[in-house]
């Protein structure tokens, strides 16, 4: 979780209670871990990555004045249309970009440390060390043109004199060269030398997510910013830009933002738009998971004391609640309840003794895996996780009439085309990557989904490979004889079955005294062959789907 440094003197301008023992008790009202440091000079807060709208001071004053009645309800900025214009390539790296303009920000020097603090702690969260989402910040009045091009490059036809040195440079050299560059060079660059690079008429004001230029530096006496937001996936881009500008907004005498069109492969928007979205909710299931005793009217005022807007509908049951954009972390209903609980404060939420006393204990098909995997191991084999998604070849082995593989729609490749069917077969390709070194004898306890039907059928199985020199039925038959028998169950009823990729009449199905049952069986040649293993393999697998109730099953969309 991101730890924010304050300096004390501005919370308490902001916040205007008296002390620095009220500013504490506030900011950990708002979920804060607090700690005074220095003296008493600093204080350092420690969030949630989910509300990066407190990451600066103004951010908190918006909501602490809400929780003491100060200002209620939607903080309201005021929206306007601009001339700038983003025109994007189809950058294939990172091809997300959006912007904005926040008026009469009134940068100091501690509004600047506060403000490249704040840049920092959301690509260290939101942005994923800047993979997802990167920002770029610029003094608008620096700004060359209002016609700015977020272009694909080669890093060696790029030259610019990036942000804190006093030179030219290309972009190839700054990526190999400087600190940032090297941190953050190889993440958009593609593997023919083209990098992302933000223009604003014929120069270069971004090379994100690496650097910006030194010509639109945001110093001490900027009035206007300029924001920058890229990424890899829209919505996120569209998150951090509203956190940035309702931010910087609060800081603003004007309150105003400025629309940023953008022109791209993949759509043009014209944002921040900072609309509310809106969330109908029940206002007596909100009463009742907040454990909160209010009226209607109550429940209202305690909305808007989030910086919600609130209103009872005619029903005089269901509750309207506009969430403003920069609370990403706000989906549905159930959000509101934590939120409705800071609000009227902790002490006021009734505590109940639990109806029934319960113990907690494993549940039963959890302690059969657990007790599986000692015996398991100590029969000398070892554990390992392998991928869900297979190639549908693999996903058809070990397959019974009448289910089918679950196949996605949209695959990333044709190796990840499959859910896996069966968890021995998907062994198999551990087994051809171990081959080097035999015996190989492995086992894996997960979840399979196949297709019987219209329905999805999900399954619990426990699956088992051993390849060596003369693997055989007679192997694998041992061990899963030994494993029953080591928890407490044993084989009622062995009858040969046929099943894809094992060899006929080297093949088995069991039944247990619990129900569980199990195929054994030796891998077909033709198999081994087609996944390059040289040795024979016998496999197994046992479905104790029943331990954690009957085989889930859900009707396909």
């Amino acid at each position: 979780m991101p730890v924010l440094r304050f300096r004390s003197e501005r919370l308490l301008e902001a916040l205007e209670v008296g002390s620095i023992d009220r500013v504490v008790k506030l900011l950990e009202r708002l979920k804060g871990e607090v700690t005074v440091v220095e003296g008493g000079r600093y204080v350092e807060v420690e969030y949630e990555m989910d509300r990066p709208d407190l990451y600066t001071v103004e951010g908190i004053k918006r909501a602490a004045w809400g929780l003491l009645g100060r200002e209620l309800g939607l903080p309201r900025y005021r929206v306007v249309t601009t001339d700038y214009i983003i025109e994007a390539e189809d950058v294939s790296t990172r091809p997300y970009i959006a912007g904005a303009v926040v008026w009469d920000v009134n940068v100091d020097e501690h509004f600047l440390e506060e403000l490249i603090q704040f840049q920092e702690k959301l690509h260290q969260s939101l942005g994923g060390n800047r993979a997802r989402v990167a920002i770029g910040l610029h003094d608008l009045r620096k700004l060359p043109s209002k016609r700015l091009k977020y272009v694909f490059e080669r890093a060696d036809a790029v030259t610019f004199t990036p942000l804190g040195l006093d030179r030219e440079m290309k972009l190839s050299e700054v990526l190999a060269s400087t600190e940032q560059g090297r941190k953050y060079g190889r993440i958009s660059l593609a593997r023919d030398g083209r990098h992302p690079v933000l223009y604003s008429g014929d120069d270069v004001i971004s090379v994100p997510p690496v650097v910006n230029a030194e010509l639109t530096r945001i110093e001490p006496g900027t009035r206007d910013v300029f924001i920058d937001v890229t990424g890899t996936e829209l919505r996120l881009v569209l998150n951090v830009l509203y956190v940035l500008a309702a931010n910087l907004a609060e800081r603003s005498r004007a309150r105003k933002i400025g629309l940023i069109k953008v022109k791209a492969p993949w759509g043009e928007i014209e944002e921040p738009r900072m609309e509310a979205r809106h969330i109908y909710a029940s206002a007596g299931r909100l009463l009742k998971y907040s454990g909160l005793k209010l009226t209607p009217s109550e429940l209202v005022d305690a909305l808007r004391r989030c910086r919600f807007e609130a209103q009872l509908l005619d029903d005089r049951e269901t509750v309207r609640v506009d969430v403003p954009p920069y609370r990403i972390d706000v989906l549905n209903w159930v959000d509101l309840v934590e939120d409705l609980i800071v609000a009227v404060g902790i002490d006021a939420v009734r505590v109940r003794r639990p109806q029934t006393m319960m113990r907690g204990r494993l549940a039963p098909h959890r302690a059969w895996e657990r007790r599986a995997r000692k015996v398991l191991v100590g029969l000398g084999l070892t554990e390992v996780y392998t991928y869900t998604l297979v190639p549908c070849r693999l996903a058809e082995l070990l397959l019974e009439e009448p289910l089918r593989p679950l196949e996605l729609s949209n695959p990333v490749s044709a190796e990840m085309s499959c859910y896996r069917s069966s968890v021995a077969a998907a062994l198999l390709r551990v087994v051809a990557r171990s081959q080097y070194k035999v015996p190989v004898k492995v086992f894996e306890l997960g979840d399979v989904l196949t297709v019987r039907g219209g329905a999805v059928v999900a399954s619990k199985r426990l699956g088992l490979a051993i390849a060596n020199y003369k693997a055989g039925f007679e192997d694998v038959q041992a061990i899963v004889y030994a494993l029953l028998r080591n928890l407490g169950d044993s084989v009622e009823e062995v009858r040969p079955t046929t099943l894809p990729g094992l060899l006929e009449g080297r093949a088995a199905r069991l039944t247990t005294k619990h129900g569980l049952t199990a195929v054994l069986g030796e891998v077909h040649p033709g198999v081994l062959e087609e996944l390059g293993i040289e040795y024979p393999v016998a496999v197994a697998e046992i479905d104790y789907t029943k331990l954690a109730g009957e085989a889930a099953a859900v009707p396909r969309p």
